[in-house]
């Protein structure tokens, strides 16, 4: 019997599966592969298991800033994103990942799931 309860506590908890917190992407670069770059991360945010697209109807909780323009170097670019967690209207002070690294300009798609990825796991242990 208590088997069977504990089977059905898991199967309820697993129903409602993780929290996911929406998630905005910010930058305030205009230029047009920094652009490509946070359409692509945004893009890559709907596959993660943490994290949901920021609609607009609600408050972000989260949010990926691409803290300068990606530098681009021959076939290659360079970035830096912040896992940002917001509380009420205040940004906390802590980060809850830092990411960067260099993609191939050409794969910009991958490489921003894989960010997401990233930031996804911080955003589950949160």
């Amino acid at each position: 019997m208590n088997a069977l309860f504990l089977s059905l506590l898991m199967v309820a908890g697993s129903a409602n599966g993780p929290v996911q917190h929406s998630t905005d992407v910010k930058t305030d670069a205009s230029d047009p592969l920094t652009g490509k770059f946070a359409d692509a991360l945004r893009s890559a945010i709907p596959h993660a298991k943490h994290m949901k697209p920021w609609s607009g109807d609600e408050a972000d909780d989260l949010y990926l800033t691409i803290l300068w323009p990606v530098t681009e170097d021959g076939k290659r670019f360079s970035y830096a994103v912040d896992l940002m967690k917001k509380t009420g209207d205040m940004v906390t002070p802590d980060r809850l990942a830092s990411l960067t690294g260099t993609c191939r300009t050409k794969e910009i798609a991958p490489c921003a799931a894989d960010i997401v990825a990233k930031a996804d796991k911080k955003a589950g242990e949160d």
